[in-house]
This record gives C-alpha cells, sequence and structure tokens, in this order.
C-alpha cells in the first residue's frame, strides 16, 4: 500500500521536482493541509519555458486547492523563484 505523502502526490499530479511532506487530516474541522516542498535545483520560467537558475524561495504561502471529499483542503508552500536571464525573477507553481 502506498504511502498517504505519495497518494496526495499523486492525486495533485505532482513531477519529480516535488514533495509531499506531510498530510494533516483534521477530522473536526473537516479540513486537509498539505505541505510541499520543491526539491529540484533546476527551474523552468513560466513565461518563456526556458532552463532558468533557482533564484530562492518566496515565504510560506497557503492556497486553497480543490476539496477531498468535501473537506477543505489547502496546500502549504515555500514556492521557488526562478531568475530568467529575459524575464527577471518569477515564482513557480506547482502543476
Amino acid at each position: 500500500m502506498e504511502s498517504l505523502s505519495s497518494h496526495y502526490a499523486l492525486l495533485l499530479g505532482l513531477d519529480d521536482s516535488w514533495r509531499v511532506n506531510s498530510v494533516d487530516l483534521q477530522l473536526e474541522d473537516r479540513r486537509v493541509e498539505i505541505r510541499l516542498s520543491h526539491v529540484d535545483s533546476g527551474v523552468i520560467c513560466p513565461e518563456c519555458g526556458g532552463a532558468c537558475g533557482l533564484a530562492d524561495h518566496a515565504e510560506e504561502q497557503r492556497w486553497r486547492h480543490l476539496d477531498t471529499m468535501q473537506f477543505t483542503t489547502e496546500l502549504i508552500a515555500r514556492l521557488p523563484r526562478c531568475r530568467c536571464p529575459e524575464h527577471g525573477v518569477k515564482t513557480i507553481v506547482p502543476p
């Protein structure tokens, strides 16, 4: 049987550059919090699709995802930012 983290990674459609660090199921609040981390040093510019260097990671952010079986689902991560020679610093979001 797969782990809960790998199960959610498959459900979210994450590629190998992202990892599910934890899944916090809060039954009373009907909520699921999924912590992600970016684990790849290479990133792709969201503007032009070109490879660029990792600039840094933004402060931790939370955003709402589609509900999981009527549970509010939030993703939590420090999103990587690339430094594109053509477009400057851009934030990379999970797929």
